[in-house]
């Protein structure tokens, strides 16, 4: 009787191994949903606002501008891309705190809309990543004045760019999947996070190159712990290798791990969520 009771609940477990798949089935066959919310995103975003898409711009270049002078004025760092690389890891970081941030809260700000029809509940983190990959999109019309003024031209290595916002988005959407299950039930768990991404931002490498951390002042030993428990520190740097073509200067065993790190991270993350989600959507 227990082996027969070990396989029935093995077989109840099995759907949810695949709950990234099921994730993914389910966006498709709701594909039309899915673009109704990030549409309606975007008009909320811009609505009654006289630049209207130019925010989209003109935010990332005054952070640049902000830590420019900063970086300028504290480090002697010699970047010949400085104003390039700021922006760019700006907007490698925003895309990414901006999902979890958004995806934490999405089942809690549209609980009226969960009482009322069902549909499957991952949808609103997938259109609020949905949203901030078109916003990233509309940003990144910003640097190409930068590109030409350095005269950098398209090479191979703008291939990191997809790879970077898929990794980026799948490790913001892994975390959403776990906050905003518990965010249900504790709504501390949005402040945890706004906190957790201020003091994450100042320890990842957005204004400032990674060189600066694998160069010396951070010893060797620690590094590669650095890079594991720190994702964007990779993401971000591929996204600055895309456009400058700049050697990763990331040992392959670390990249690895990482990505590895971050589909574990979507995957358990999907499980957890599709484990939990019709309990949590009770206490909404």
């Amino acid at each position: 009787m227990g082996g027969e009771n070990d396989v029935l609940e093995f077989k109840a477990e099995l759907p949810f191994l695949t709950a990234p798949l099921r994730m993914a089935k389910n966006a498709l066959n709701h594909r039309q949903l899915l673009k109704h919310f990030v549409a309606r995103d975007l008009k909320i975003r811009y609505h009654n606002s006289i630049i209207g898409y130019g925010w989209s711009v003109l935010e990332p270049l005054a952070l640049t501008v902000t830590f420019y002078i900063l970086f300028s004025i504290l480090s002697e760092d010699q970047d010949p891309f400085r104003p390039l690389t700021i922006l760019l890891g700006i907007l490698s970081w925003s895309l990414f705190a901006k999902i979890l941030a958004t995806g934490t809260t999405s089942l809690q700000r549209n609980s009226s809309l969960i009482q009322r029809v069902y549909f499957p509940r991952e949808l609103f983190i997938f259109s609020k990543t949905g949203f901030q990959i078109v916003q990233l999109m509309l940003s990144l019309l910003v640097i190409i004045p930068l590109l030409i003024h350095y005269q950098l031209q398209p090479t191979s290595s703008l291939l990191l760019l997809p790879c970077a916002i898929g990794l980026i988005s799948m490790f913001g959407m892994g975390l959403a999947f776990f906050t905003s299950i518990l965010q249900t039930k504790a709504r501390d768990i949005e402040h945890i996070v706004a906190i957790s991404l201020r003091i994450s931002f100042y320890l990842s490498p957005v204004f400032y190159p990674l060189e600066m951390i694998t160069g010396g002042r951070v010893p060797e030993q620690y590094i590669g712990y650095y890079l594991i428990i720190n994702p964007m520190a990779t993401f971000i740097t591929m996204v600055r290798s895309a456009f400058t073509d700049a050697p990763l200067n990331i040992p392959q065993e670390n990249i690895l791990i990482t990505v590895v790190l971050t589909m574990a991270i979507f995957w358990i993350g999907s499980i957890f969520f599709m484990r939990r989600e019709r309990k949590a959507v009770k206490f909404l």
